[in-house]
């Protein structure tokens, strides 16, 4: 038996960049555990038995989303580490991407940071990598900065890292495209912050 032409239709067109859309913001507005596919449907204006037909489930919608993010966490900053200018420049670049993949969609970067532990076990050890590559990356550009001089030697790298890290991860609680300041700002101003703070003392 064939679909009428206008289900067909509408089965043929990709609603997974839709679905996932909605479900961040929804996970953000309500948390994940407190929203349904059927507040997924409803918002997106479909029946709910239809949204299987792209997905698997909430929790592949939340593994979707997070591994998304992730990946382009790491693809933003992951060639940096070799590029021809100075480590203190390469520092400054690796905040400045972070903070543009944080607030370009902040229902995104909100669902990353505080989903993650409502995966299913089974998915877990994925999240772990992404986390460790790019505290290594960030690492590895903070010790070659101390081997060269432009950041300070006495504290150290992890503990650089961390905190860089623990600072510009807020900026999604707080930024608003119609707010006062832009993503570049925010990271100028953060940078000037960070490194009057760890680079090499004359």
């Amino acid at each position: 038996m064939r679909m009428p032409e206008e289900t067909n239709r509408r089965y043929r067109k990709n609603r997974i960049p839709e679905i996932l859309n909605v479900a961040a913001r929804l996970f953000r507005e309500k948390g994940f555990s407190a929203t349904s596919i059927q507040d997924i449907a409803q918002e997106i204006g479909i029946e709910k038995g239809a949204i299987y037909y792209w997905i698997k489930s909430k929790d592949d919608i939340l593994y979707q989303l997070i591994e998304n993010e992730g990946e382009r966490f790491i693809q933003n900053v992951s060639k940096i580490i070799d590029e021809e200018i100075s480590p203190d420049k390469k520092l400054e670049k690796f905040m400045k991407k972070h903070i543009d993949v944080l607030t370009e969609n902040v229902d995104k970067a909100s669902v990353f940071f505080n989903e993650h532990r409502s995966l299913p076990k089974k998915w877990k050890s994925k999240i772990i990598q992404f986390r460790d590559k790019y505290e290594s990356i960030l690492r590895k550009i903070i010790e070659e900065g101390q081997k060269e001089g432009k950041i300070r030697k006495d504290i150290d790298a992890k503990i650089i890292g961390f905190a860089i890290l623990g600072m510009i991860n807020w900026v999604f609680h707080w930024f608003s495209k119609s707010g006062r300041y832009s993503s570049s700002e925010i990271g100028d101003a953060f940078w000037e912050i960070i490194y009057s703070g760890i680079k090499k003392q004359d």
